[in-house]
Order: C-alpha cells, then sequence, then structure tokens
C-alpha cells in the first residue's frame, strides 16, 4: 500500500526528520488560504498514487495569490498518468543550494534491505542510476542490527558531503530506516533531500510504500484510508477480485501464474 505524500510527510515527521510547512487542500479556497499561511511562493503537488508526478506536469510553483488560484483550477481539473487530481498538498519553497536522494527498498537477490544515497537528488534519480552509477552508493543492511549511525556516515561519505550536512544526513538516513523498519515497507524515500542555502537540511518529498502482507500488523499504528490506495480504475478492479492486475502501455497483454 503507497501512502499520499502528505501522509508519508505526517509519518517521517513523527520521526524526527525535518519536512516543509505543508496542507492539503481540495478548492481553490482552501489553496489561498493555506498559502496566507505559509507565505509566497508555494508549491502545489498533485497527490495522486503515481511515480514522475513531475515530468508529467503534476508539480507547479505559484509566487502570487493569482498565480496560485489558476494553478489550483487546473491541476483540479486534470489527470496524471490517468489518475484524477483530488487533492493538493500545498507547501513552502525551499531555498536549495544542494539536493540528495536517500532510500531504503529491498534487495532482490539478497532479501535484505539495502540503502541508496546518491548526489543527484531530484526527478531524473533512474537516469543517473543507468549513466552515472559513480554518482550513487549503497550497503545492505542485516535487518537483525539495523542501520547504525557509523554505517550511514561511511555511506554519505561516499557523496563528498563536508562535516555538518553529513552529520545532519546521517542522523536522517538512520531515521529513515526506522520508519522503514516499523511500517514494514517496501520503500521508504527521500527525493530530493535538500540542504538549504542557510545550511539547514529538509526531506521535500516524502515516499513510502508499506508490504500488503504487513498491513494487519499495522493496524493500530496506521489509520487505514477507506479509499482503494490504487490510482489506476483498471488495477483497483483487480484487487477487487482478488487479482494482481498491472497496467501497462501497448497492446500485447500477458496472463501468468505461479505457485
Amino acid at each position: 500500500m503507497r501512502l499520499h505524500e502528505y501522509e508519508g510527510a505526517e509519518i517521517f515527521e513523527k520521526f524526527g526528520i525535518p519536512v516543509p510547512r505543508r496542507g492539503v487542500i481540495r478548492t481553490v479556497e482552501g489553496a489561498l488560504k493555506m498559502a496566507d499561511e505559509i507565505g509566497y511562493p508555494v508549491v502545489l503537488k498533485s497527490q495522486v498514487l503515481v511515480g514522475g508526478r513531475g515530468l508529467a506536469g503534476g508539480i507547479k510553483v505559484a509566487d502570487s495569490s493569482d498565480e496560485l488560484e489558476k494553478l489550483t483550477d487546473e491541476l483540479l481539473n486534470t489527470e496524471i498518468k490517468g489518475c484524477p487530481v483530488k487533492e493538493i498538498m500545498i507547501s513552502e519553497k525551499a531555498k536549495i543550494a544542494k539536493e540528495l536522494y536517500m532510500a531504503i527498498t529491498i534487495d532482490g537477490y539478497s532479501g535484505k534491505p539495502i540503502v541508496v544515497v546518491s548526489t543527484e537528488g531530484g526527478v531524473h534519480i533512474e537516469k543517473t542510476a543507468k549513466e552515472s552509477s559513480d554518482k550513487i552508493a549503497s550497503v545492505k543492511i542485516d535487518p537483525k542490527w539495523g542501520l547504525y549511525h557509523y554505517q550511514a556516515q561511511n555511506l554519505l561519505r561516499q557523496l563528498n558531503l563536508s562535516p555538518k550536512p553529513l552529520t545532519a544526513c546521517s542522523d536522517i538516513l538512520v531515521r529513515l530506516y526506522k520508519v522503514f523498519e516499523k511500517y514494514e515497507a517496501i520503500i521508504a524515500e527521500i527525493n530530493p533531500l535538500v540542504i538549504l542555502e542557510n545550511g539547514g537540511i529538509v526531506a521535500v518529498d516524502a515516499v513510502l510504500e508499506i508490504d500488503d502482507s504487513a498491513m494487519f500488523r499495522l493496524k493500530k499504528t496506521l489509520a487505514l484510508p477507506s479509499e482503494n490506495r490504487l490510482g489506476n480504475s483498471l488495477e483497483n478492479k483487480g484487487k477487487e477480485i482478488g487479482v494482481t492486475y498491472v497496467d501497462l502501455d501497448g497492446d500485447i497483454g500477458l496472463i501468468s501464474s505461479g505457485a
């Protein structure tokens, strides 16, 4: 089950990971009120459960109330990769000096958690992984022991960070692993983790996807949403009838089964 970004940000904040001031709106009036509380400029982020929102036009920046009104109306009347935008997260715009990437997921070969960091945070992390693997560092973690601060620091040293951000980012990485562990996640990701012009650090994105097999254990920890967490209507239908349907482009279909 993938959480919306604002839900992931709430969890990150509870674990001590710095996140921007933000709020979720469903109307233009709500956006204007939220922006007045936060202060311009603000970032509008469509809350849809698909990747690549930025490249698909689902993330905008507004410098004024007139611009915010126009952009909010546009986003609330559009679809991102087939998913209608019903909610928008309004957040303060970070003054970025440097962007980093950090994530924890499951290594498919060893079955262990793997921590991945990169100096190339932002929307093109997949491209970086393919074309500039030297800018990415990773380490597998023994789930019996978890991630220690010295491991996080050793990993982040490979990104040639100066001492102050190295210490702060290491602390955030350890906290991110605690989120990953606590919520039995498939992936916990910050893309990007931003080093601000004033030296501060903030996670301006929050991705958290929980293993469906663990949901029965997390009912008390996590308030289960009433709506289906899949964005695609055909994938929703598959889930309703008990099959895994993956909607793909093209005109060739695949039916498969395994035991």
